[in-house]
Parts: structure tokens; sequence; C-alpha cells
């Protein structure tokens, strides 16, 4: 027994002896092979490099193209803000604002003393009746403050405010760039951190309302240019310099911001993983542009003075932003459906079955079509041989439509995933069982490219 293990120990000293021989004879790695994995890691890296560049200049993207597409088109422009002159808070801002004005020029407790001296006139008035007559003198002076109040109120609720709030802001928007890069003049103007709305047409309305209605006083209303705080900021000069960076760069941020994705997916060791980081990427930059605006807007309300009527700035800072806020929408649209793209592209269990049904889905449309006589056996051929070179292209035409259509919406994103999605089904109906002039099968041309579809996505 003692022999036994003796031989049992020598025997894998031996062993040990001859693997250690192997492992010293061994070839060292190549110098190919070393370079190799150092390429590797810098495609991964610079690959990292331009993914996350890209996702951190999406959301200035879409500031830039809001900040100069939105004050060039001023159809756009009016469309924004028209409903504010059916807002109820710039309504009573409005209203207040220029019956303060109106009332400056008609000396209502004298309007008041008139009237009583005029009832008053060759009457043997005792002074009980005197004393009760000069006591109306304040109901008068409210009602007619109330009437003239009544007069604006009806004016600004009226049609009219609607024409004059749409003329004005087409007049207005072709000055908006000179707004914010600090111009003082327009109907829309600013001074000093104000922006103020120009509203003696209002005033002249008004003036002419009271005339026809016998208040002969107004008269004494001359013609004005009386404006009201719309929009304060103790920033506005950082943001007119931001504004100004914005518009010179214009579109050439969002142009970059997807190039640079594009190539970081492209030099990438593991092309859908890549485009994974894309979507998540953009989906978390984006989500924290739309806290910021958040953000902003609550510092810019905090920051109202007394003088500035809240309410009214509140709808004007909203009612500016809804194109903003819309865009940020559909960049958190287009991040869910790029990460579901690469998700459903690879090799999971529910993406490989996605895709299975997708391609039997096919294959039963296709065998349909034959049954009907339609076997368009050569146009089956063409397009099974250049399947690929078909996904990448309607892949390349749906970028192009997110990316030039200057106003993006969740809808545009949406509809023009589901337009692809259509385009490479179409695709596999026509290449599902037919085969390729070297006879090779290209049904499954479709996963050779997984990480095209998903940046499409």
């Amino acid at each position: 027994m003692a022999q036994s293990e003796a031989d049992r120990i020598q025997e894998l000293e031996s062993e040990v002896a001859r693997l250690q021989k192997q492992l010293d004879s061994a070839p060292a790695p190549a110098p190919a092979t070393v370079k190799a994995r150092k390429g590797s890691r810098w495609r991964s890296f610079w690959s990292a490099l331009l993914i996350v560049v890209a996702c951190l200049l999406a959301p200035l993207s879409v500031v830039a193209v809001w900040a100069k597409s939105e004050v060039t088109d001023t159809e756009r422009y009016v469309s924004t803000v028209a409903p504010l002159a059916a807002d109820p808070a710039i309504q009573q801002a409005v209203s207040d604002r220029v019956t303060q004005e109106v009332l400056t020029y008609i000396d209502i407790p004298a309007l008041t003393q008139e009237a009583i001296d005029a009832i008053s006139a060759n009457r043997d008035l005792k002074p009980r009746q005197t004393a009760a007559l000069d006591s109306l003198g304040g109901a008068l002076d409210s009602g007619i403050e109330g009437f003239v109040g009544d007069q604006v109120a009806n004016i600004v609720q009226s049609d009219i405010f609607d024409e004059f709030w749409t003329e004005a802001n087409t007049r207005a928007h072709q000055r908006l760039n000179q707004v914010l890069s600090g111009d003082t003049s327009g109907p829309v103007s600013i001074e000093g951190n104000d922006v103020t709305l120009d509203v003696g047409q209002v005033i002249a309305q008004v003036k002419q309302r009271l005339l026809d209605r016998g208040l002969t006083i107004a008269e004494k209303i001359p013609v004005v240019n009386s404006e009201m705080v719309i929009f304060q900021s103790d920033n506005l000069a950082a943001a007119q310099r931001a504004y100004s960076l914005l518009n010179a760069l214009g579109l050439w941020i969002p142009i970059a911001a997807a190039v640079l994705a594009i190539l970081g997916v492209l030099i990438a060791n593991d092309r859908r993983k890549a485009v994974l980081g894309v979507g998540i990427g953009l989906a978390i930059a984006t989500v924290l542009a739309a806290v910021a605006v958040v953000v902003i807007r609550g510092e810019y309300l905090n920051a109202l003075p007394s003088t500035v009527n809240r309410a009214a700035a509140t709808s004007f800072f909203d009612i500016l932003t809804t194109y903003l806020v819309q865009t940020l929408w559909a960049g958190l649209a287009a991040a869910v459906v790029i990460v579901l793209g690469a998700l459903l592209t690879g090799p999971s269990k529910f993406g490989t079955g996605v895709r299975q049904l997708s391609k039997s889905a096919a294959g039963a449309v296709q065998g349909q079509l034959a049954s009907w006589g339609a076997t368009m056996t050569g146009l089956r051929r063409w397009v099974a041989g250049n399947a690929g070179g078909l996904r990448i292209g309607v892949t390349v035409i749906a970028l192009v439509i997110v990316l030039f259509t200057r106003y993006k919406t969740v809808g545009l994103i949406l509809w023009t995933t589901v337009a692809l999605l259509v385009a490479l089904f179409v695709i596999q109906v026509f290449a599902s069982g037919s085969t390729a002039p070297d006879d090779e099968v290209t049904e499954d041309d479709g996963d050779r490219e997984p990480e095209v579809s998903a940046a499409a996505s």
C-alpha cells in the first residue's frame, strides 16, 4: 500500500513537471495579438467618449433648435402665444394695467363733485339733504371706476383683444431676436431686466368705448404707449448671452450630436451595446434637461418682484416654453425606442422570440402572396440578395427624417418608428423563402445588422 502511494505521488510530480515544462516552452503572445487587444481597448474608450459627448449635446441641441427656430418662424410663434389672449391671468393683468392708466387721466372726484353741484344747483336744499347728497360722492366715485373697469374688461375679453394680441405679436416676432439681444424698442422690448408689452392700442380702444357711452371726459386721455411687464429676471443678461451663443451655433449642435453618436456606434467593439448606451445616455440627459426647466421655472417665479403680476408672468413662461418641453418629451421617446431596439436585437430570449415571430409572420405573408400567384421571383431574389443594404437604407432615411424635421414631437418619433418597422417587415416578406444568386438563404440577414436597426429606432 505504501509503495502504491509513493508511485502515485511520483506520477503526480512527473505530470506537474511535464506541464510546467510545456508552460515554460509555450510561445509568448504575438505582438499582433497584444496590439489587437490594445486597439480594442482604445476603440471602447473612444466609442464611450463620443457617445457621452453626443448625449451631453442632445439637450443643448434641443435648446438651440428651440431658440433659433421658434423665434424665426412667425406663424409658429404666434400660434404659441395666441392662447395667452384668452388666459384669465393675462386678461386680468392687462385689464388692471389699462384701467390704472386710463384713470390717471380722468379726475373722478372732480367729475363726481361736478355732478353733485349740477344736482344741487338752483335748488333750495335743506342741510340734511345737502349732507345726504355729499355722502353720495364716494359711491359715485366707485361707480365711475367700476364703469371704466367694466369697459376695459369687456374689450379685453372680446374679439378685439384677440385681434390686437395676434397683430401685436406678429409684428413683435420679427424683433424677438433683438429683444433677447438687448434691443429696447418695439411692441415687445427690454428695459433693464424686464420684458414689456405695449398696451397703448388697448387704451385707445377703451377711450373710444367710453366716449361712445357718453363719458366725454375720456377725451382727456392722450395717445399713450403704456407698458406692462410680462417677464422679469435678474439673470436676463445671462440668458441673452446664452441665446446669442445658441443662435450662432444654430442647427449645427444637433447635427454634431447625431454624427458623434453614429461614430461612437460604428467604432465600438459591440455595436449593439453601444446603441443601448446611446439610448440610456439620451434618456438620462433628456430627463436632466426637463428637471432643469422645472428648476429654472421655480427660480424665475421666486425672483419675481411684487410689481410683476405673478400669474401672468407664469402663464407667459409656460406658454413660451411649450415647444421646448414638447421636444424634450420627443427626445425621451426617441431614447426609449433606441433602448427597445437594442434590446430586441440582442441575444435575450425575448428579443430572439420577437425576431423569430417577425420572420414567421413575414414567411406567412409571403406564402399567402404566393398562393395568390404573386410569386415575384425576380424581385424576391433581388431583395434577398440586397436585404442588408435595404435595411441600412431605410434606417438612414428614418434618421434623416427625424434629424432634419424642424419641430420634433413624440408623434414624429413614434410614427417614424412605425414606418421604419413596416419597411423592415416588407423587406423581410420579400426576402423570406428566397435565395440569393449564390444559393445562400438570406432571410437571416436581419440578424447580421442588429446594431443598425437599433440605431434607426
